[in-house]
């Protein structure tokens, strides 16, 4: 009977370890469900609820955000704050508390975020946008143009792009199409990039840069000896959760880059400043197509952590935030 009594306790200890995962799990989607809406504020304007974020006092830029964050991934534009400007950042349609059913076409998140500026009383603005947001923050440009003082693209869409097969394959890739597990599975990447950050960050090698293993590895191993890259890595998994709340505007946002027609450019009166790099996510190409196309645009190129251009060297950071800045100086000045 030893061995009745040996199964026993290692079914009782395996049960006690499931029981103990799945209170953390609660745990942790309780808290970052609270956390994720903690400063921002939920308006309605004649075209649909906003849910949006705002940091900073001064000029107000615009910041359509990325794909998987929300109004939470305001931190890649935190040096604009510092350097005297108000980050306005509104949930995109199917992120958080924008509903999807507001619209999810470029043209009408730009509608919308135009409604969202009425409701605030904010007249003329700086529009940034980062990755999934560079369709709509276009549109916006193009469609306002009297309130669109000067557009800033970083990393940004701007032209159909179909998914690689890694990003397809990818853990991170599966997870995204994936409604059902949304909150488990991102609790255990979240919890993994936490716990083992140097294991986990090689999927984004995969999927956001054009390096090889070995120089991905290297790349990694920079990042992390940064305590301020360290950080805002942790920061960017942090704003990506609960990822339930994020789904549908991230779907959304996929079928968006794959099925994009061509972006009015040419109706877009305000200067443009592109930032770029080796993006195995999207595309150099994309960065290349908004500089031929926009009637008065400059292409930053970076060699970065691929599509996440603010990891990597510091000085290369330091330098195209530098150029930002003073690119808002001269046209939307504090």
């Amino acid at each position: 009977m030893t061995w009745f009594w040996w199964v026993a306790g290692i079914v009782a200890a395996i049960g006690l370890l499931w029981v103990l995962l799945w209170a953390s799990y609660r745990r942790w989607l309780k808290a970052v469900t609270e956390r994720a809406s903690r400063d921002s504020w939920i308006v309605s304007t004649p075209l649909g609820r906003v849910e949006y974020s705002q940091r900073g006092d001064g000029p107000v830029v615009l910041h359509f955000h990325g794909g998987s964050v929300g109004h939470n991934g305001w931190f890649f534009l935190e040096h604009l704050v510092r350097a005297g400007y108000r980050v306005l950042t509104p949930d995109r349609p199917g992120y958080l508390g924008t509903p999807i059913k507001n619209g999810g076409s470029p043209e009408q998140q730009a509608d919308l975020a135009a409604a969202l500026l009425d409701v605030l009383r904010i007249d003329r603005v700086a529009v940034v946008g980062v990755s999934a947001g560079g369709p709509a923050a276009i549109q916006f440009a193009a469609r306002h143009p009297d309130r669109t003082t000067a557009l800033v693209l970083l990393s940004a869409v701007s032209q159909r792009t179909e998914l690689s097969e890694d990003q397809l394959d990818s853990p991170l890739g599966r997870l995204v199409m994936t409604r059902r597990f949304q909150n488990v599975a991102s609790f255990l990447i979240n919890r993994a990039m936490h716990l083992m950050p140097a294991l986990s960050m090689r999927d984004f090698v995969k999927t956001s840069t054009t390096y090889d293993p070995e120089t991905g590895k290297k790349l990694i191993d920079e990042v992390l000896r940064d305590p301020a890259q360290r950080r805002e890595v942790l920061a960017m998994m942090d704003a990506m959760v609960p990822a339930l709340p994020r789904f549908d505007g991230l779907m959304n946002d996929v079928r968006v880059q794959q099925e994009l027609g061509e972006l009015p450019f040419s109706s877009v009166r305000a200067p443009a400043l592109i930032v770029g790099s080796r993006d195995g996510d999207i595309g150099f190409a994309n960065s290349v197509n908004a500089e031929e196309k926009l009637p008065r645009s400059e292409l930053v190129a970076v060699d970065q952590f691929g599509h996440l251009i603010w990891w990597g060297d510091p000085a290369v950071r330091r330098d195209f935030e530098a150029r930002i800045e003073s690119f808002l100086a001269e046209h939307h000045p504090r």
